[in-house]
């Protein structure tokens, strides 16, 4: 090999790692060539986390993943753009969500959570109409009724042993359960008669007729004694005691009309005041005897306070499907709330454990209001009515009933539909709890002619 041959040998290596050394370089360092935008931009990471789901397939823009997704994975190398994200697997609802990824930066997905697709197991068969879960979310309690008499039952969550605590006749077809805030003991009201039940010793049975003399309207649990309750009557707030089994007098408005509804905190007392041409919501402070008009309201009859620990005051006018909230100290201190009080329409309100998000669903909409932001956000809108919402126990997830399925909606979506299932459908379902824990929803429903009890697993 002569000199001119070597030297046109070197030149050319020269050459090609001059070219080929920057896009060595580039590639290694995460740029890729875009093909739509035609320019080098630098790529993006995916994080995906799915607790306890393995050996699921991973689809990225309906491209299989090779290796088999379990628990988390990172991808990499992805060009700046939307993606759509799906793990499927066997015995599942698929999982999907639309993903932004940016340029050298990593998205992260954690709330990744398969549901599984079972069938539903009959607890109780039955007319079961209401479920009512603990506040320790332990127990449901539920009503079953026939043709002669009426019952109530509790559902232990941990074990699924039913019991029967009580039965009794009704005339009126008007009959509720309502839990302390302990959830050892419950309220039961029917017919103008109100009846506290031990949980933990069904025959220990007192009737609060028997030391209020008078037929209560609306009675409410103290929200931190199960020994506490409040009820109106004749424009008066009374504080009933069940350990010395004794009621009093607390508040009286002799001058104005009360509305049987209200909320208690601490010492103060808010309640609705029935005017000629409007009504107003007011406080009463126990301690210090002194009384402050809030704010003004239409001259509607239906409302319900939303129960809070926080610094908000939640008022709905069912008439109107309006909901006032109200920061609890603004009401203390400014002297016209009109202009700092928030508006929503609204059916029914809740908010989550963490007690910083609302949520907010008339018949057909559903909103999340953030306080810690101070947002509203949007979460979709629906042509058939709804009858109920819960939170997921992971607060990125609702679920929603229909007149006759229960659907499950990510609230995590950030662009495009937000995903959601259908987990299940019967020709009718009344009401539905969820566990804790999250890996079971248990409701009352009909398919043809069997009515009853029906446990749903989730995880």
């Amino acid at each position: 090999m002569n000199l001119k041959t070597r030297r046109i040998i070197m030149y050319s290596f020269i050459l090609a790692f001059l070219i080929l050394a920057p896009i060595v370089i580039f590639y290694s360092s995460g740029y890729r060539f875009d093909l739509k935008r035609h320019q080098v931009l630098k790529t993006g990471t995916l994080f995906l986390e799915a607790k306890e789901i393995n050996k699921a397939n991973l689809y990225v823009n309906n491209k299989l993943i090779e290796d088999p997704f379990s628990n988390k994975k990172y991808i990499y190398n992805l060009l700046p753009g939307e993606y759509l994200v799906k793990l499927s697997k066997s015995g599942y609802h698929d999982w999907q969500k639309k993903a932004i990824i940016y340029s050298g930066l990593t998205t992260f997905i954690k709330d990744a959570i398969l549901f599984k697709k079972d069938v539903p197991l009959q607890i109780a068969d039955g007319n079961i109409s209401e479920l009512y879960l603990s506040p320790d979310s332990s127990k449901i309690a539920y009503l079953e009724k026939n043709d002669t008499f009426s019952e109530i039952y509790l559902l232990d969550l941990s074990s699924n042993n039913t019991d029967l605590i009580y039965r009794f006749t009704s005339k009126d077809q008007t009959t509720s359960l309502s839990w302390a805030a302990s959830s050892k003991k419950i309220m039961l009201s029917y017919d103008s008669t109100h009846i506290i039940i031990d949980t933990n010793n069904p025959k220990n049975i007192f009737s609060l007729n028997a030391v209020t003399n008078f037929k209560a309207q609306n009675i409410i649990w103290d929200i931190n004694s199960d020994n506490i309750l409040f009820t109106e009557y004749q424009d008066s707030i009374y504080r009933i005691d069940l350990y010395n089994k004794k009621s009093e007098k607390i508040f009286s408005s002799p001058d104005t009309q009360i509305n049987p509804t209200f909320f208690i905190e601490g010492n103060d007392i808010f309640y609705i005041s029935e005017q000629i041409g409007q009504n107003s919501l007011n406080k009463y402070n126990l301690q210090f005897k002194t009384e402050k008009q809030i704010i003004e309201l239409s001259k509607n009859s239906n409302y319900k306070f939303i129960k809070s620990t926080n610094n908000y005051l939640g008022l709905i006018d069912l008439d109107q499907q309006n909901l006032l909230l109200i920061k609890k100290i603004d009401a203390d201190y400014v002297t016209s709330l009109q202009n700092q009080t928030k508006n929503f329409n609204a059916k029914e309100a809740f908010w989550d454990d963490k007690q910083n998000q609302l949520l907010i669903y008339d018949d057909f909409e559903i909103k999340i209001y953030n306080t810690d932001a101070n947002k509203e956000l949007f979460i979709n809108r629906y042509g058939n009515p709804i009858k109920k919402i819960s939170w997921y126990p992971d607060l990125s997830h609702l679920l929603i009933l229909f007149d006759n399925n229960i659907e499950i909606i990510d609230i995590t979506q950030e662009v495009g539909t937000r995903n959601y299932i259908e987990i299940a459908k019967f020709d009718q379902i009344s009401n539905f709890a969820v566990t804790p824990d999250g890996k079971a929803v248990y409701f009352s429903g009909q398919i043809g002619k069997q009515q009853g009890l029906y446990r749903l697993n989730l995880q």
